[in-house]
């Protein structure tokens, strides 16, 4: 597991982390590979032509735009999703010792 993905997790519940650190995880490496793809997806056209079968020619959207996008799609949706589990499952704060200690013997200042 990467460090870095531990560390965005380290507050989620135990009963959530395990999965939030695969999927933190998963997050991390696609945004490590758009980070690698921004300046080569800045350079590549959208369309290119292609020739078919019977010879002619026509203009089709370039898969690689098109992977790069999808890419991006699915990322922000992971990012999204991590974003609602490190929200939704924190743990619980922890108490202040000597206050949880009072209320455990009943012992008032």
């Amino acid at each position: 597991m990467s460090r870095s993905a531990k560390k965005i997790c380290a507050n989620v519940d135990k009963s959530v982390k395990d999965q939030a650190v695969t999927l933190a995880n998963a997050v991390l490496a696609m945004q490590e590979k758009i980070d690698k793809q921004i300046p080569v997806y800045a350079s590549m056209p959208l369309a290119q032509t292609v020739e078919k079968g019977d010879g002619k020619k026509i203009l089709r959207q370039n898969p690689a735009v098109a992977e790069f996008r999808a890419t991006v799609r699915d990322y922000a949706s992971a990012l999204k999703d991590l974003n609602e589990i490190l929200d939704e499952n924190k743990k619980p704060a922890e108490a202040n010792r000597l206050y949880a200690l009072r209320e455990r013997f009943k012992v008032q200042a």
